[in-house]
C-alpha cells in the first residue's frame, strides 16, 4: 500500500492538532476550565484492516455525537466519552446535580451542542488548511455502544480504499471529566491527500 512518507504523516497532524487545539479552546470557552490535551495520533491503513484496527481502541460502553461527511474524503467524525463524563459535563453545563448516565433529551441535547462545535472546530480548520471540500450529515448522539458503531457503512462503504484514523483524548482534570475526539477518513486516492498536505505547506 502507497502511503504518506514521515514528513507528510508530521504535517497532517500537525495540521490535525490545530483543529483539536481549536476545539479544546472552544471547550473551554464553554466549560471555563483548563483541559489538558494529548497530541492527536494520525495512522492511516487499508480498509479491510478497519476492524482490526477499531478492536485496538474500542470500549464497551461510550456516549457520543457522530457526524458524518462527504466531498474529497468520505468518513465520521466523533467527540467520545465515557457515560460517566458525560453526565457530569452536562451536569456542569446545566447545573443540574444529579450525574446519572441516563441522560434525558435536554442533556442530551446539550451534548448535542458541544459535539458539533467541537468537530466542526476540527473538520473545518482541516478543510481550510487543505483546501478541501466536505458537506455535512446532521450531528446524531447516541448514549451506548462501542468506538465500531460510530463507523457507518454509509460513510465510509464497503469498497477498496485508505482509512485515515485521527484520534486525540482530552483530560479535564478538575472536573474529573475524560473523553477522545475520533476521525475516521475513507481516502480513495493518496496521492490526492499528499498534494494536499503539500500546498497546504507550501501555503500556495
Amino acid at each position: 500500500m502507497k502511503t504518506l512518507s514521515s514528513d507528510e504523516i508530521d504535517a497532517l497532524t500537525e495540521i490535525i492538532n490545530i483543529g483539536v487545539g481549536r476545539a479544546a479552546s472552544s471547550l473551554h470557552d464553554i466549560i471555563g476550565t483548563h483541559i489538558a490535551l494529548k497530541v492527536p495520533r494520525v495512522e492511516l491503513f487499508p480498509l479491510e484492516n478497519l476492524q482490526d484496527t477499531v478492536l485496538k481502541i474500542d470500549s464497551s460502553s461510550i456516549s457520543s455525537v457522530l457526524q458524518g461527511f462527504q466531498g474529497d474524503f468520505t468518513g465520521s467524525a466523533a467527540l467520545v466519552f465515557p457515560p460517566e463524563s458525560a453526565a457530569r459535563l452536562v451536569s456542569v453545563l446545566t447545573g443540574d446535580e444529579n450525574t446519572s448516565a441516563a441522560l434525558d433529551s435536554v442533556r442530551s441535547g446539550t451534548l448535542m451542542e458541544i459535539g458539533n462545535i467541537v468537530i466542526n472546530s476540527i473538520l473545518g480548520t482541516m478543510g481550510n488548511m487543505l483546501k478541501c471540500n466536505l458537506n455535512f450529515s446532521l450531528p446524531e448522539y447516541r448514549d451506548t455502544g462501542k468506538v465500531s458503531d460510530l463507523i457507518s457503512p454509509r460513510f465510509l462503504g464497503n469498497e477498496s480504499g485508505i482509512i485515515m484514523l485521527a484520534e486525540a483524548n482530552f483530560i479535564i482534570k478538575v472536573l474529573e471529566i475524560s473523553g477522545y475526539i475520533f476521525v475516521f477518513f475513507k481516502i480513495d486516492s493518496i496521492d490526492t491527500l499528499t498534494g494536499m498536505i503539500k500546498k497546504a505547506v507550501s501555503g500556495s
